[in-house]
């Protein structure tokens, strides 16, 4: 059968990260995904000085100039990729963050069609389709390791695409992956690169972590795969690797056909992005060479910090081959995390139920922990976990 019959219900009560996170002090709080870290002083004071110059006042809805050059860039040097910063139509484009790019997404490409997302997934890649007339499908990564069937995944996407109702159009893919931080290895970006092209699907590629990939895994960009520049839509944000997430700052790149018209929905819905936040930025983004080397470097720390705490106390941890967030099994002896986040909670910590993220009950056991905190609050906060379990 198709349509209504097909469609996936979720009846599941999922914890809302915004509710746990006011349930606990700062000192505690592993749960929200955002860099709490300081703000670079170049950027800070280069905001300040904008802002009291008066350059306060509307910008291009595609962004200021100064920053597309900034991150087409910024593209050529970490992505591979030549993006023209003043080709028309446009081929990139600055939003009021990664968010900003993926609502333009749906409002533009999905509405009464449907993406697949991975999971665990991040609720927003289904919150948003819901709420501007599309659909998701919910595909599962496998076991302990979250491996990817491609075959699997290349069977339910042609049953999904022939649907009448939301037929599939576009896969999301994030790498590194919120909440798990799973680095899809180029064997699985190669599958879903292969199913893409010869179901004709877009790949949405989700990239906001891409500076958090530690040891020896390397981040890819998937519009670099041969035959994937023509389909490919690559989100992107500085909220997390520059720390100003209440900035809303990002960008999506792409072929002109799948960029251009985006920008409509972008000036209707939110005018333009933050003039004198996107000059400073403009200013500093490729001044220092070595930014994202310290970056990894810093949590490539925080994460070997935050394991050794975690396996003492009982966790067992996945190897992600990313740094921004932990995804951990929580001990034995207690049967769902979010009874054992509650408990957490009394103690002044918590992190994020790994329901939070998922359909199905495969991953009720695990959680989310967020390590982007500066080291004493981090040290702090997984010692409030060591001594509500040692």
């Amino acid at each position: 059968m198709q349509g209504t019959a097909q469609m996936e219900t979720t009846v599941r009560i999922q914890p809302e990260i915004r509710t746990i996170t006011r349930m606990v002090p700062p000192s505690g709080n592993l749960v929200q995904g955002q860099s709490e870290l300081a703000i670079s002083p170049q950027l800070a004071h280069a905001a300040d000085r904008l802002i009291s110059e008066s350059k306060n006042h509307y910008s291009p809805a595609e962004g200021v100039g100064p920053l597309r050059e900034a991150v087409a860039q910024k593209i050529a040097r970490f992505n591979n990729i030549q993006v023209d910063p003043n080709a028309t139509p446009l081929e990139l484009l600055i939003t009021p963050g990664a968010t900003a790019a993926l609502i333009a997404i749906a409002h533009t490409h999905l509405v009464d069609h449907s993406a697949l997302v991975f999971e665990p997934y991040y609720p927003y890649h289904r919150r948003i389709l819901d709420e501007l007339g599309g659909h998701t499908n919910v595909f599962p990564l496998r076991g302990e390791n979250l491996e990817l069937d491609v075959d699997e995944l290349r069977a339910r996407c042609r049953e999904w695409k022939d649907r009448s109702e939301f037929p599939l159009k576009a896969i999301i893919a994030c790498s590194p992956a919120n909440p798990t931080g799973k680095v899809f290895t180029a064997a699985e970006l190669e599958g879903i690169a292969s199913v893409c092209q010869e179901l004709d699907l877009l790949c949405i590629a989700d990239e906001v972590y891409e500076h958090y990939v530690v040891g020896d895994k390397t981040h890819t960009s998937i519009a670099t795969l041969d035959g994937m520049w023509d389909r490919t839509i690559t989100v992107n944000s500085f909220s997390k690797s520059w720390n100003i997430s209440g900035w809303r700052l990002g960008y999506v790149y792409g072929t002109s056909k799948l960029i251009a018209p985006l920008n409509n929905s972008n000036n209707v819905f939110y005018v333009c992005s933050p003039t004198p936040l996107q000059l400073g930025l403009a200013e500093v983004l490729m001044a220092d060479p070595d930014y994202y080397i310290r970056l990894r470097e810093k949590f490539s720390e925080k994460r070997r910090g935050a394991v050794e705490a975690l396996v003492n106390a009982g966790f067992k941890i996945y190897d992600s081959g990313s740094a921004f967030y932990v995804w951990a099994r929580i001990p034995d002896g207690y049967a769902d995390a979010i009874a054992f986040n509650d408990m957490l909670i009394s103690k002044g910590v918590a992190g994020v139920p790994g329901g939070a993220f998922a359909d199905s009950d495969e991953h009720d056991k695990y959680m989310r922990l967020c390590i982007a905190r500066e080291d004493d609050i981090l040290h702090g906060a997984l010692k409030k976990i060591q001594d509500a379990l040692l």
